[in-house]
């Protein structure tokens, strides 16, 4: 077997392995394609890299290897009955969620994530409250369950 670019010889081993060019650098210039690197973006993580052909990853990303996965837990986390099921109601109007009041006043909050953002554990945060501003009564309970709640908006 013979090069494609310049007439030389291959070596037999190149030919076995689907080489049609040898390794010199003007034939490899021109027909080399290396391996593509392609970023997969993933939620909440680093972007996970993967190395291949261009036509192994445009094949493995159309069969949906790549899409978002549902990474729900448990036995009838998402079952198709619940899917399909429709809320029925006697007006077509669509209902908007209220939400749950806190238990929490906004200063509370604010002192705590405050002290939170200083890097202080729920029992510092208690003892600087007390000092600070005595009449909020923070308690460590109150602290868990502001920190364990989204914020305010």
């Amino acid at each position: 077997m013979t090069c494609i670019e310049c007439g030389d010889e291959l070596v037999s081993e190149r030919a076995e392995l689907g080489y049609q060019y040898c390794t010199k650098k003007r034939c490899q210039a021109k027909h080399h394609r290396g391996l593509a690197i392609t970023a997969i973006g993933v939620n909440k993580s680093a972007d996970t890299f993967i190395v291949g052909a261009q036509e192994e990853i445009r094949k493995r990303a159309e069969a949906g290897e790549f899409g978002k996965k549902d990474s729900g837990l448990g036995i009838g986390y998402r079952s198709p009955q619940a899917a399909a099921e429709v809320p029925s109601g006697s007006s077509g109007s669509v209902s908007r969620k209220i939400p749950a009041r806190r238990p929490w006043t906004r200063e509370q909050e604010k002192v705590v994530r405050l002290y939170n953002g200083m890097g202080l554990t729920p029992r510092q945060i208690v003892e600087r409250a007390r000092e600070n501003t005595p009449k909020l009564g923070i308690t460590e309970s109150l602290v868990t369950k502001i920190m364990c709640s989204p914020p305010a908006r």
